[in-house]
């Protein structure tokens, strides 16, 4: 016999209850709205601010720190170079941008002024993130858990190859998997006494972002 259904309004709204940001550890496909340079105000250390979406409008927010203010690079520099690998890009320059961006004081988005990647966003691309929750002190000094996303490979969304798979021009996508299976969540990471939350210099370890050489295929 066919089922019947009655309306559930309970279930109809859990239909609207999805979470608009990514808080799961997985694979997610989809694209960067926007790629916004960034620089540490403390350290002067250099990044890009990722905002990406995924196909389901789950959103999440990775800053890759590139290079140290004395010019030296850092991990985050190989994850950049990774994705523009798996996005077939050979360069990219950074152009004066109005974005509308959430602004903290006034409690919504308002429109600003930035330096952002226009080439890095608008394409699909696969993700892998890490959920890496970690202690933090709120305004009134008590302790609380932030639970933040690593970014911890990528890969072609078409093909499925990350990227050292593409500079070989590898005829198979093996790696993916193999780094899915390895993929779980972080352990929670204590306030040390006395320090503050830094932001951390590159992905998460793992996440097979080596080296790049210079044979290009696109």
């Amino acid at each position: 016999m066919t089922r019947s259904y009655n309306l559930d309004t309970k279930a109809a709204e859990k239909a609207d209850a999805k979470s608009s940001r990514i808080q799961t550890t997985g694979e997610y496909i989809g694209a960067f709205k926007y790629a916004i340079a960034v620089k540490s105000s403390r350290t002067g250390t250099e990044g890009i601010e990722l905002h990406f979406e995924d196909t389901d409008k789950q959103e999440a927010r990775i800053t890759l720190w590139t290079a140290k203010a004395s010019g030296e690079m850092l991990t985050g520099n190989n994850v950049l170079h990774a994705i523009m690998t798996c996005l077939s890009l050979r360069s990219i320059q950074a152009t004066r941008q109005t974005i509308e961006l959430y602004d903290h004081k006034a409690g919504a988005k308002v429109p600003k002024d930035v330096d952002a990647y226009a080439d890095l966003a608008s394409k699909r691309i696969g993700l892998l993130l890490q959920l890496a929750p970690e202690e933090y002190l709120d305004s009134q000094q008590a302790i609380k858990i932030a639970n933040r996303l690593e970014l911890y490979s990528v890969f072609n969304a078409d093909t499925r190859m990350v990227a050292t798979e593409i500079l070989s021009r590898s005829a198979r996508a093996d790696k993916l998997e193999k780094l899915k299976a390895s993929l779980k969540d972080k352990a929670l990471k204590k306030l040390s006494v006395g320090k503050s939350n830094a932001p951390q210099a590159g992905p998460a370890s793992g996440g097979g972002f080596e080296d790049f050489e210079d044979d290009i295929p696109f």
